[in-house]
């Protein structure tokens, strides 16, 4: 009797833990991989490709508008790419917003790129199944960490890992 409740309780752990293997999104096994390079337009007009930060830690972004924990952490982000923009680390901020205009409103003055993918191609190409998503890319552009969600205090965890790149 205690063999096959012990069996049980086994069976039980396993399905459990395929489920919760099942629900690591594609996003996070980008990681150790190059970062798919993409071309976005910028709310300033131009055209922007990820490859062109070569050489720079690249704190990718995937937000919208509606979304109030992405603004927050594109906030803490934004401190943390002026405070080492000097020492080579960009942010990326990719709206996924159909409209253009709503996040051209929203991120007024930004003192980074925000790029617009209207068509969600380059949201598709990483996998962005909730927002929002921070990819961190290294220097050789090759994607290093996926965090997805945000909760206040995160930003200490993304500062360790930008500096950690850095000294590399």
């Amino acid at each position: 009797m205690n063999e096959s409740i012990g069996a049980r309780w086994k069976g039980v752990a396993l399905a459990a833990l395929l489920a919760v293997a099942g629900s690591v999104s594609a996003a996070t096994q980008l990681r150790g991989a190059e970062a798919p390079d993409f071309v976005l337009k910028s709310l300033s007009g131009e055209n922007l490709r990820l490859s062109e930060y070569r050489g720079e830690v690249v704190m990718l972004s995937f937000w919208a508008t509606w979304c109030g924990d992405c603004r927050a952490q594109l906030s803490e982000l934004a401190i943390m790419r002026d405070r080492y923009q000097d020492a080579g680390v960009e942010l990326l901020a990719v709206s996924l917003d159909q409209n253009a205009r709503q996040a051209s409103e929203v991120m007024a003055g930004a003192s980074y790129p925000v790029l617009h993918d209207a068509a969600g191609e380059v949201g598709r190409l990483y996998d962005v199944t909730k927002m929002p998503v921070m990819v961190l890319i290294d220097r050789g552009g090759v994607v290093r960490e996926v965090y997805e969600g945000f909760r206040r205090g995160n930003e200490q965890q993304y500062l360790e890992r930008v500096q950690a790149l850095l000294r590399e």
